[in-house]
């Protein structure tokens, strides 16, 4: 991956819907070009797909929680990928710290998504209960929420 490549990924992380002769008229090159750098960039893996970035709040989900989860040790990845198959689990990840599970939760109001938690997360085998087992993090503003990459 040359410079080009990463010029070519910063214009596509702000707008995947930036026409390729825009971008190579940017970068002062033909847009076939840019075509076929993007080609060679799905082909390797760079570019994973290409979606729409929608703000929760403006369709309905107007509750966003962290939520940190302890977990049986031989259930950590088992209940990773279960967590993941939940529409309203938009982010998850092991992790090394205090907790084995982050999830990020969204949901219509704080109700619907404590019903959640009580009715699919804690009901995972695996997933431990008790004092310090789940720790819940609510936003009260957002700063920063992105998938871009800086080259």
């Amino acid at each position: 991956m040359d410079d080009l490549d990463k010029k070519i990924l910063n214009i596509l992380q702000d707008n995947d819907k930036t026409p390729y002769y825009e971008i190579g008229k940017t970068l002062g090159v033909g847009s076939t070009t840019v075509h076929s750098r993007v080609k060679k960039l799905i082909e390797k893996g760079v570019i994973i797909r290409f979606s729409a970035v929608v703000d929760p709040k403006m369709v309905g989900y107007t509750a966003c929680k962290m939520v940190g989860l302890t977990v049986q040790a031989d259930k950590i990845e088992e209940v990773a990928e279960k967590i993941s198959m939940f529409d309203e689990v938009t982010m998850v990840g092991t992790t090394g710290g205090d907790h084995d599970i982050v999830m990020e939760i969204i949901g219509s109001d704080d109700r619907s998504i404590g019903r959640f938690l009580n009715e699919k997360i804690k009901t995972i085998d695996g997933v431990k209960s008790g004092i310090g087992m789940m720790h819940i993090s609510t936003f009260t503003e957002i700063y920063k929420h992105g998938h871009k990459i800086k080259f």
